[in-house]
């Protein structure tokens, strides 16, 4: 019942949709997990910048500077920020999964009511690895590319952090799907277009709720805290950095 409510409410954000870009664009999603009541997720992307938090005021978030190709974790309970860099094989490494990983997307019917935009129908797709179904996405090709783009740049940052400790993980917890969507195929889920609706294992789902193309945005929204620990994640892992208490 929620995702064809959520279907039909965007059938109405869709049809101003340009495939080019045109500045700085808001979206908001609502997300749900296993166990916690729904919660509202605001993403901010500029051609330099993404932000992730919860909304307006929000103290709390995530920043991806596109140019650096550094994620932020600005947590103000701790007033610290936590830096992840971008990790970059050497020409002779390789990073291989520790058994063979056999990725099958498959095209699901086509919606009723589906939303329509340049022509184009919401269509959905499975995503499966090793005959078990990991992500299921419902996308429109042509729905702000340039946020694909930057989501996609953004999870494959992530992919090579993953990479560092991937082999500390315990073998009976590796699991196909977790692997593949973290670590050796990330982002795939943006193959196909704007995720409009995607949901996952644990009763996870996003489901696109509005969005604002030309947001006039507040350069301080990219901009840290005053006073706040730096470090990054390297250093919290090898116990190079204290809290106080």
């Amino acid at each position: 019942m929620m995702k064809k409510l959520v279907l039909l409410l965007v059938t109405g954000l869709l049809a101003s949709c340009a495939a080019e870009y045109q500045g700085d664009t808001l979206v908001m999603f609502v997300e749900q997990e296993k166990d916690v009541d729904p919660y509202q997720t605001r993403m901010i992307v500029t051609q330099k910048f993404v932000r992730i938090d919860d909304g307006e005021g929000s103290k709390n978030f995530v920043l991806f500077d596109r140019t650096k190709r550094v994620v932020y974790s600005i947590n103000p309970d701790e007033q610290s920020v936590m830096a992840i860099h971008e990790k970059v094989l050497a020409k002779d490494e390789k990073f291989e999964p520790p058994f063979k990983l056999t990725h099958i997307t498959k095209e699901m019917p086509v919606l009723k009511d589906a939303p329509k935009i340049n022509e184009q129908s919401a269509k959905h797709f499975q995503l499966m690895t090793n005959n078990e179904i990991c992500y299921d996405v419902v996308a429109i090709n042509g729905l702000l590319p340039n946020v694909v783009t930057a989501l996609t740049e953004f999870h494959q940052l992530m992919a090579t952090d993953s990479r560092v400790t991937f082999n500390n993980m315990p073998a009976d917890l590796q699991n196909a799907c977790d692997m593949t969507m973290t670590t050796f195929k990330p982002a795939q889920q943006y193959t196909f277009g704007f995720p409009i609706q995607e949901w996952g294992k644990n009763d996870y789902s996003r489901s696109l709720v509005n969005y604002t193309k030309d947001y006039k945005v507040n350069a301080k929204l990219f901009d840290f805290p005053e006073g706040y620990k730096h470090y990054t994640v390297t250093d919290l892992r090898e116990g190079k950095v204290a809290f106080d208490k």
